[in-house]
């Protein structure tokens, strides 16, 4: 990982600061953000120019840097630092790049690099919330046990993707990806949102 020394020294030469991120459903209030506060945005894209953002004026980064794949954005470290960037990461960022080669990228960052592995690790999630006296689904431990409706949930910032419900064992085995990490919650039914 990047240490504090080397971001502070980035930091120490930075002038006027660009905020960055991944372009996604989650940046467009990350650059309406940073111009209502008066900062330059730069959208990292894949592949070309997102045209989606003409729907969102206030929203569209001021500039775009676009690569081939979310893999190559540490590559453009330097180009990124030379503009005095500092990355907001949120889940589409950390869910196509991925927390271990975020974390090494030596670009400054709003707020922890740490923070994004523990925000994929869905047990860290539930041990967070049930600390804080959340109330949770009641946890299913394996397949074999679910006698009522459940949500399964893959690990990391999926917005949701791959999710499914299933009402027994059968239907979890149809539907489950293999090799995938996920867990089983009781299927609770409220008002949709996401965590």
């Amino acid at each position: 990982m990047v240490s504090r020394a080397q971001i502070g020294a980035i930091l120490d030469d930075y002038e006027d600061i660009t905020i960055a991120t991944v372009c996604s459903h989650s940046s467009l209030q990350i650059f309406h953000g940073a111009r209502q506060e008066g900062f330059r945005s730069l959208g990292i894209a894949v592949g070309s120019q997102p045209r989606y953002y003409d729907a969102f004026p206030l929203a569209k980064p001021d500039e775009f840097l676009v690569v081939d794949s979310y893999k190559d954005i540490p590559d453009h470290a330097d180009q990124l630092v030379a503009k005095n960037v500092i990355t907001v990461p949120h889940g589409s960022f950390v869910e196509y790049l991925g927390a271990d080669r975020f974390a090494k990228m030596a670009v400054p960052t709003f707020g922890n690099r740490e923070v994004l592995k523990w925000e994929t690790d869905r047990e860290k999630q539930r041990e967070w919330l049930t600390s804080a006296g959340v109330d949770m689904p009641r946890k299913v431990e394996r397949p074999q046990d679910i006698d009522r409706p459940v949500f399964v949930k893959y690990y990391g910032a999926k917005g949701g993707r791959g999710a499914f419900v299933a009402k027994n064992e059968e239907e979890f085995k149809s539907s489950i990806r293999p090799g995938m990490k996920y867990t089983i919650q009781e299927y609770i039914i409220g008002t949709r949102y996401y965590m």
